[in-house]
């Protein structure tokens, strides 16, 4: 009762604050909903409900970027990620395979490894170099696709997140709604769920039907596991394979991948976070025909391309927020 009280209370406060407040411009509005929101955590339809009456278009968005903002500004944030092992360096101790054009099926990413070890592991059939992308929606960085013989596809990509930490990429990269609205012409749906025993994440995927001359693909499904290494006080490294434990009939019947390998390296370096992440899929060719050129815009690549470049610009856009709000606090 005396913590249902004080909610209430601390609700009643930031009301008034929202109201008294309502004759300034819709920035300010912006940012006292976003404060507001912050403080109505576990209320998100109260949260959305209370913008939908101030009449703003941006409300679903508006709450999104709270939400991250919430996640990422507590400093004990971090504290929340499942992380399945702990390592002060990088394992020099086993070597990591090669992979081989034509010889995809018998690759995989050792654990605990480097950027630049997974990435030097490539070089032998990385079939073009690694090429600038800037979208119009503000995703940046480097990619790379290669065609690996048979249904097998390599995909890579490098960015920037600035102003950040690797906690903080990596809450948003296990938010949903930010990977459904960063990629909503191909992610219908995307949703996580923490396995604390198993110290891993589950995501199940829908992706959008895709055109293939005059017939399409169909909605397609799959779930995948994610595993999360800390390696030293900042940095990460992530596993991501097909999950078969939570693999449905309608699922497997309706993925678009018969195998994916996907290694992800997170590295703190000053204020940025450098990304890097390589995949190795194999393609469903009963779901996705032959037809479909697999390259960096395509579903393949995806997966370890630009598909991933949203975190950069993300984080672009939070930065360029901090700095206003700054200036205009400081004025």
């Amino acid at each position: 009762v005396a913590n249902s009280k004080s909610l209430i209370a601390n609700i009643s406060s930031h009301l008034c604050v929202i109201i008294s407040n309502r004759a300034r411009t819709d920035k300010w509005l912006k940012e006292g909903m976003i404060k507001s929101i912050n403080m109505l955590g576990l209320l998100p339809n109260l949260a959305i409900a209370i913008m939908l009456h101030f009449k703003l278009s941006d409300a679903v968005n508006l709450y999104n970027e709270a939400t991250i903002m919430r996640t990422t500004t507590n400093n004990n944030h971090h504290d929340k990620l499942s992380v399945a092992s702990y390592r002060h360096h990088y394992d020099n101790s086993v070597q990591q395979p090669i992979l081989e054009y034509g010889k995809a099926s018998q690759f995989h990413f050792k654990r605990f490894q480097s950027p630049a070890i997974i990435k030097k592991s490539m070089e032998t059939c990385r079939g073009s170099t690694f090429k600038w992308f800037h979208g119009k929606d503000g995703r940046r960085g480097f990619v790379s696709s290669t065609k690996l013989g048979g249904d097998w596809v390599l995909a890579e990509s490098e960015q920037i997140a600035p102003d950040c930490t690797t906690e903080d990429v990596l809450t948003a990269y296990l938010t949903g709604s930010l990977q459904q609205h960063w990629n909503e012409k191909e992610v219908l749906e995307c949703k996580f769920k923490v396995d604390h025993f198993q110290k891993c994440y589950h995501q199940d995927l829908v992706l959008r039907s895709q055109r293939v001359i005059t017939s399409k693909t169909g909605i397609m499904r799959y779930s995948q596991r994610i595993t999360i290494d800390k390696i030293g006080d900042q940095n990460y490294t992530v596993m991501v394979h097909l999950d078969p434990n939570q693999q449905s009939r309608s699922t497997t019947n309706k993925k678009p991948f018969e195998s994916l390998s996907v290694y992800v390296g997170l590295e703190q370096k000053d204020k940025d976070v450098h990304i890097y992440a390589a995949g190795v899929m194999k393609v469903n060719r009963k779901v996705v025909p032959n037809l479909i050129v697999f390259d960096a815009s395509g579903i393949a690549g995806q997966m370890a391309g630009k598909g991933t470049l949203w975190l950069a610009a993300f984080f672009e856009g939070q930065s360029r927020e901090k700095s206003k709000v700054n200036l205009e606090y400081n004025q």
